[in-house]
């Protein structure tokens, strides 16, 4: 019975560390407390249009880390609701930067029948009044093109599954199939939608080869100092008014 108990644990660790998400057997390259990186099988991917995706890829793949931040760097979305829409960066730089040294190290490990899973949990403000946002997507290599295909975009991870990795980077599947879509990649230079069915994908990405040399980061303005210290200030108590400066007051009046 305790060896029984034993292979049965033995199979769930292995379980947890190749398949611990919708998006079936994943097999774990690189992990950190912020981001995780996976190869995935192109014949373990289920497709409605077997034509979407190619059955080889062109790897490996050789990218710098620059070049990953001038590829995802200036990416955005946009979010509809019913209290407005709100188009934001898919990506902080230093977020990009967190895994962009392993994601290069994946792309030249990746064999022709592979794609990559990337998964990133960031949180730009690191305070106790904000959350951190979970992004997860596939990238892969053709002969003319990196192709990039977004599920989560900077969805919300709640306190509770923040801090186990293995509930922040439970995801669903990723769809490679075209449908409307409330938050969606907004077109910018550098790319075009994938055809799909006849419409074009809003969050898969294609980036021609030949023009990756024009690919440059675009540097933002810097908020979020304003956000912590707003925050920083709505925490701090107020100070307290002295007897003599209350007197001056007074006076003045």
């Amino acid at each position: 019975m305790k060896l029984y108990r034993i292979f049965s644990l033995l199979i769930l660790s292995v379980t947890l560390s190749s398949c611990a998400t919708g998006v079936k057997s994943r097999s774990l390259l690189f992990r950190s407390n912020e981001f995780a990186i996976y190869t995935v099988n192109r014949d373990k991917i289920s497709l409605k249009s077997e034509s979407s995706v190619p059955k080889t890829f062109a790897h490996p793949v050789e990218l710098t880390e620059d070049k990953i931040l001038d590829l995802l760097g200036n990416i955005r979305f946009r979010e509809e609701s019913s209290y407005g829409d709100v188009n934001k960066f898919v990506f902080e730089e230093k977020e990009i930067k967190e895994f962009a040294l392993d994601l290069v190290d994946g792309l030249q490990k990746l064999k022709p029948n592979q794609m990559l899973l990337v998964i990133s949990k960031y949180n730009p403000v690191r305070s106790v009044v904000s959350h951190y946002s979970r992004t997860g997507f596939y990238i892969w290599s053709s002969d003319t093109s990196i192709e990039v295909l977004f599920g989560d975009l900077q969805q919300e991870v709640t306190y509770d599954e923040q801090g186990n990795y293995f509930d922040w980077s439970n995801i669903p599947d990723i769809p490679f199939e075209h449908f409307p879509r409330s938050t969606y990649i907004l077109q910018g230079p550098g790319f075009s939608f994938k055809k799909v069915s006849g419409f074009r994908n809003k969050h898969w990405l294609v980036f021609d080869k030949a023009d990756l040399a024009k690919l440059k980061f675009e540097k933002r303005k810097k908020h979020l100092p304003e956000v912590a210290n707003s925050i920083d200030a709505d925490l701090k108590p107020e100070r307290k008014i002295t007897k003599d400066e209350e007197e001056g007051i007074l006076n003045e009046e």
